[in-house]
């Protein structure tokens, strides 16, 4: 009789902890298996579709070369002190085999670098074949055997093994010389049934007489798998074959000269298939999404609320770093009012258009500063408004800002204000925020409203510029109150964004014309130009950026972290920014906000 030896993967300092990511060789535990060589991969498509415990990784197992889902505690590294006592704890023909595998993969990772991107590859890059297939879903075969074990356990469905839920359980008894391997075999155990002469019944004892037999086979089925030594199978392709075994056994329960339950049995089948249909056609009914073609800056049009303005021109230059949706539009209307402008942008080629039109073009950040007296910049995010102050060819790189001024346009929370602000004053510099609330045709026709603090006098020098690009200018005091007033308007927008595609989508389920929603809306004291613009966005499916999605939703991931710092709770914002998150992983973060109908719709 061979011993039977404890085995864990929980032992050492519980604290320990360990970062995985793919191509990772690790350990990793499954209940009932000694721990098995394998390595951290992207899961493939029919694993993504079943459910999972939470902090789980794929893994891929040498030797089987299969994969399945193991909570990250029964996970450890290949390299480790505890690698000769795992590597000796079993010595089975199969776990040699995948002590042999990994050491080919180590030596040449080729051949099993094919086989997982092959097999990992579908979720990145998935067909509208993929998709139709999940939405229709699964084959008849299938829906029959699982449905059939579903019925005769009541409602409950076979257990499987290998699959998911398997992966709890840390210490577990096993045999030192046992061949077990995460090799899926077979272990259906059925007692050959005698032939009989079938007496005549009716049909209800017949019919219950089927259901019965159907769960004593579907019970033994649950027995014998749980004594089989199958390991981290594809969990797919055994509840697979769990589901033809019992379709097989309703069928020999069935076959008698009556041909009462056969009839029964078909209409079962196929009041089953009627019932999941619309479920299954519903799972993945989502659009393709294209991106939005790249905008190109007319400089030859004009507009007619700027070309009414009696604008005069500053006699001062001023610079302007970031060349992007709004930054493009704000330097054509100051070059079209007459205001000498030098401009720098990370990518050069968008600086062609503006310096045919007669701005200069400088190479770096710092050259803007050198050649201009009042720095304007409006960049996407935080982050990139730091960047252009404190690094490398930055503002900060000329080390006195006597009589420069530096004006932030760029949507930024108030403490990358204060910083900023901060390090510009140190170089005997002026600053200024300007927070610029608008879309970009408001940028286009002059129309953004302003929102100043920090340093008057500089305020009343950027006149002539904020004249010609917007409607109203307020100035607030402080540094920092701009940024602050500026993001409670966005949560006011955002939160009304949802709230408006969220109806629609109801609308558009009840078949209600979009179109008509939005005249009635018209007509109520609920109507505003921001919900009627982009209730007709919605209601025609033309997200063309205005203001980004991507946009929208930083604006509120700052409006989150400002009211943490207060501990003001936000659940509405908070759920409003959740929604916009998960519209940018449908593929939406470069259209329009207004592009969050789809999420609720789909």
């Amino acid at each position: 009789m061979s011993k039977n030896k404890k085995l864990s993967l929980s032992g050492g300092d519980t604290t320990e902890k360990f970062i995985y990511k793919p191509k990772d060789l690790i350990w990793a535990k499954m209940k009932g298996f000694t721990p098995w060589p394998g390595m951290i991969v992207d899961p493939p498509l029919d694993l993504l579709s079943q459910q999972r415990r939470a902090n789980t990784k794929c893994v891929f197992f040498f030797g089987s070369r299969n994969f399945a889902w193991i909570e990250e505690n029964n996970i450890k590294p290949f390299e480790g002190p505890w690698k000769e006592e795992l590597a000796k704890v079993s010595k089975p023909a199969a776990f040699r085999h995948a002590m042999t595998d990994i050491e080919k993969y180590i030596d040449d990772p080729a051949e099993v670098d094919e086989q997982v991107n092959k097999s990992c590859g579908a979720p990145n890059h998935a067909t509208e074949a993929d998709f139709d297939k999940i939405r229709d879903g699964l084959d008849s075969e299938e829906i029959a055997g699982e449905e059939a074990t579903a019925d005769g356990n009541n409602g409950v469905v076979a257990h499987v093994v290998g699959s998911p839920d398997e992966g709890d359980g840390l210490d577990v008894e096993i045999n030192a010389d046992s061949s077990a391997s995460p090799v899926p075999t077979p272990a259906v155990t059925t007692k050959a049934a005698g032939k009989r002469t079938p007496k005549a019944k009716s049909v209800a004892a017949t019919s219950v007489k089927s259901t019965k037999g159907l769960a004593k086979a579907a019970q033994k089925r649950r027995t014998s798998a749980q004594h089989s030594p199958s390991g981290p199978s594809n969990a797919k392709r055994g509840k697979r074959e769990v589901s033809r075994e019992a379709l097989q056994d309703a069928d020999e329960a069935s076959s008698t000269p009556t041909g009462r339950r056969r009839v029964e049995t078909d209409a079962l089948l196929a009041s089953i298939a009627a019932k999941r249909a619309p479920n299954a056609i519903a799972l993945l009914d989502r659009p393709v999404v294209t991106r939005p073609e790249a905008q190109v800056i007319d400089m030859t049009s004009r507009s007619n609320t700027l070309a009414d303005r009696e604008i005069v021109p500053s006699e001062q230059t001023f610079g302007f770093l970031g060349l992007g949706m709004m930054g493009s539009t704000i330097v054509k209307d100051l070059i079209y009012t007459g205001h000498k402008v030098v401009v720098w942008n990370r990518t050069i080629d968008k600086c062609q258009p503006f310096a045919e039109a007669g701005a200069e073009v400088k190479d770096t950040p710092m050259d803007v500063v050198e050649a201009a007296d009042i720095i304007f910049c409006c960049v996407s995010d935080p982050k990139g408004a730091k960047d252009l102050v404190f690094g490398n060819c930055g503002v900060l790189q000329l080390k006195d800002l006597n009589n420069k001024a530096y004006v932030e346009m760029s949507t930024i929370d108030p403490d990358t204000s204060l910083d900023i602000g901060e390090g510009i004053k140190q170089c005997n510099g002026r600053y200024l925020e300007a927070q610029i609330h608008g879309s970009r045709q408001e940028a286009a026709d002059g129309m953004l409203i302003i929102l100043a603090g920090g340093d008057r006098s500089m305020f009343e020098e950027c006149h002539s510029c904020f004249k010609t690009i917007a409607k109203n200018t307020f100035f607030l005091g402080n540094i920092g109150n701009a940024c602050k007033v500026n993001l409670i308007l966005q949560t006011i927008l955002g939160v009304s964004l949802v709230g408006l595609a969220e109806a629609l989508a109801l609308a558009d389920r009840f078949s209600i014309s979009l179109n008509d929603i939005i005249d009635i809306l018209d007509l109520t004291s609920m109507k505003s130009t921001m919900l009627l613009a982009k209730g007709k966005e919605m209601a025609k499916g033309d997200f063309n950026p205005q203001q980004p999605l991507s946009h929208m939703q930083r604006d509120l991931r700052l409006v989150l972290n400002m009211a943490e710092n207060l501990d003001q709770s936000m659940p509405v914002t908070s759920i409003t920014n959740e929604v916009f998150k998960h519209t940018k992983r449908l593929g939406y973060s470069e259209h329009d906000s207004s592009a969050v109908f789809v999420r609720s719709r789909f």
